[in-house]
């Protein structure tokens, strides 16, 4: 039976014969009076049982669970039938008028039957929301008895805006229910859970931090140079410092630079040919030859443009930022030695950002002005180059994948550095910049205490990756209940997402039992499929020499799994696996 989303009126109009008034219809039956006089003292969302007794035109008369009739008036047209049982919600009250509706369709009639039954057997208002309570708790198999009910409902009260699916989800998962938590699993949800959308986020929010700050500096009445120099260096410090590890600091020394010997402009570029390190080939025994570095011709940095390419390879970053921070950094008057000095040194962005910060410290011994440091720290190709350090910084290179303990050793790492940062910025002098800097770290810092909460019962973990210049985020999941271990020879399910520029998207679910090793790739289409077979053999090859043997599935996608909606958590709380086969998101360009 299809049941419309019309709504049925019933009127109510006491008078002194106790006798009811519907529509055209006079009701004197005592029995009708009380039913319609007790409908007006329900609340809007109150569902109720009725069996449909009579259908004239558009009068109805409904049967309620205690054998009282209730008399209605259809406002719009219902398809319903004489003996349906049927499920009603109170849809509007006014006090005189009050509109019911159907409430689900035939198919859930047994299931309303029993929900209502729970309800009342556990003296619990049959409200659309308990119903809704009730029926998701069923859903999950978990109990509906009245102390579970009233948990959830108890928690549906103090977060409005949660839905019940999360509040139980999260009860489910023996995640604590806090606002956190709640904005947690609906990112999860929704597919908004990447930790590369922090990173993002924060180096973004460090990037506006620096150059408001900056800004703010230079805008104050009455500073002196000297006095606006020193803060912005301060600043530039402590962010660096909230940054860095050891490794990341400075390794040049701008004092045994100034006082180190410069070759003469024809040796420097005949020593780029030969690809040596002009700076460790300086001597104090040379002195004479030239003792000032501004002295330089600006022509040698024509020596660096064609090594651009590589340099930027080896740090991760786009060539046309790299040389456009060189160019400005040498406009700002840095010579040429120390500019080779700083790329030559630096073997990482962050280090690269740090040693022009070492530059700065030293701008006196210099001769650099405030107004070329502001041209430096504001150019658009530092602050780029700056943003992509700390993405570098925050994420993993492909080459550290293989120990699972650079994972932990990232987190931990970006747990210190947002502590940090809130530690130092959360109450800057520019507040608006600080407070989104110190949000975008507490954001992350919380997505790091979920993500622990996952893992606390399925081994689940983000991997960031750094790709060259692109930032990418992966999700692996293994299906492996921790609650539930009682065999460690048990399979072990694992299931990747890969979006790849030539076989597009790629699903691989592996399983590991014992030292068999099944995989199924689920692609796009027929030629992904066969590029992929024609080089099983190399993953093949690969597993037996780690001591596994391969069996391997190659399946085309049928298109509704392509396109269907992430759901995060849907494998997590026990959807089929192959039915999910969809979900992860591994991203990795090839």
């Amino acid at each position: 039976m299809n049941i419309s989303d019309a709504s049925i009126n019933i009127n109510i109009a006491t008078n002194s014969s106790n006798s009811i008034k519907q529509g055209n219809v006079n009701v004197s039956n005592a029995a009708t009076v009380t039913a319609n006089a007790q409908i007006t003292q329900t609340k809007e969302g109150q569902i109720f049982n009725g069996k449909i007794l009579d259908i004239t035109n558009d009068k109805v008369s409904i049967m309620l669970d205690n054998n009282k009739t209730l008399f209605a008036q259809m406002t719009d047209a219902v398809n319903m039938n004489i003996g349906d049982s049927l499920t009603f919600m109170i849809k509007e009250n006014t006090g005189t008028n009050v509109f019911i509706k159907p409430f689900g369709d035939g198919v859930q009639n047994m299931k309303d039957s029993a929900i209502f039954k729970i309800l009342d057997t556990n003296s619990i208002s049959p409200t659309q929301k308990n119903y809704e309570i009730a029926e998701t708790l069923m859903k999950n198999n978990m109990p509906v008895d009245k102390a579970s009910m009233q948990r959830i409902m108890q928690q549906s009260y103090k977060y409005p805006d949660a839905s019940v699916d999360t509040l139980i989800n999260l009860t489910k998962l023996g995640i604590p229910v806090n606002e956190s938590n709640i904005n947690q699993f609906q990112s999860y949800v929704t597919n908004n859970h990447q930790l590369t959308g922090d990173i993002n986020n924060l180096s973004n929010s460090i990037v506006d931090y620096s150059k408001a700050a900056i800004g703010e500096i230079l805008n104050q009445m009455g500073a002196t140079s000297d006095g606006q120099l020193q803060q912005i260096t301060s600043i530039n410090n402590s962010l660096m410092s909230a940054l860095s590890d050891i490794q990341d600091m400075s390794n040049i020394n701008i004092d045994s630079l100034l006082q180190g010997t410069i070759e003469p402009e024809a040796t420097l570029i005949k020593a780029e040919a030969n690809g040596t390190d002009i700076i460790s080939q300086f001597s104090g025994e040379n002195s004479t030859e030239i003792n000032n570095l501004s002295q330089l011709n600006s022509d040698i940095s024509s020596g660096i443009t064609p090594e651009i390419d590589s340099i930027a390879t080896k740090l991760s970053l786009d060539s046309e930022s790299l040389q456009g921070l060189i160019n400005d950094l040498k406009n700002a008057g840095v010579s040429d030695a120390v500019v080779k000095e700083i790329v030559n040194k630096s073997e990482t962005p962050i280090q690269l950002i740090n040693n022009i910060n070492e530059v700065i410290n030293n701008s006196d011994k210099l001769n650099l002005q405030l107004s070329d440091i502001k041209n430096i720290l504001l150019s658009d190709n530092y602050n780029s180059v700056l943003s992509e350090s700390i993405k570098n910084k925050l994420s993993l290179n492909p080459k550290d994948m293989e120990n699972p303990k650079e994972l932990d050793d990232l987190y931990k790492s970006i747990y210190d550095k947002t502590n940090k940062l809130m530690e130092a910025f959360s109450s800057g002098s520019n507040s608006n910049a600080g407070d989104s800097m110190s949000q975008a770290a507490k954001s992350m810092q919380q997505r790091l205490d979920f993500m622990q909460n996952l893992n606390n019962m399925y081994a689940y973990a983000q991997i960031p990756v750094k790709l060259d210049q692109n930032q990418m985020n992966s999700d692996l999941y293994v299906y492996m209940n921790k609650r539930n271990i009682k065999d460690t020879k048990e399979a072990v399910s694992a299931l990747l997402h890969l979006d790849m520029d030539h076989l597009g998207a790629t699903d691989v679910h592996v399983s590991l039992h014992g030292t068999n090793v099944h995989t199924r790739f689920y692609v796009e289409d027929e030629v992904s499929a066969r590029i992929i077979d024609e080089h099983m053999t190399m993953l093949e090859k690969a597993i037996n020499d780690n001591g596994f043997q391969l069996t391997n599935e190659v399946i085309t996608r049928e298109p509704a799994l392509a396109t269907e909606a992430n759901m995060v958590v849907k494998e997590m709380l026990g959807d089929d696996l192959e039915k999910s086969v969809k979900r992860y998101s591994f991203d990795v360009r090839m």
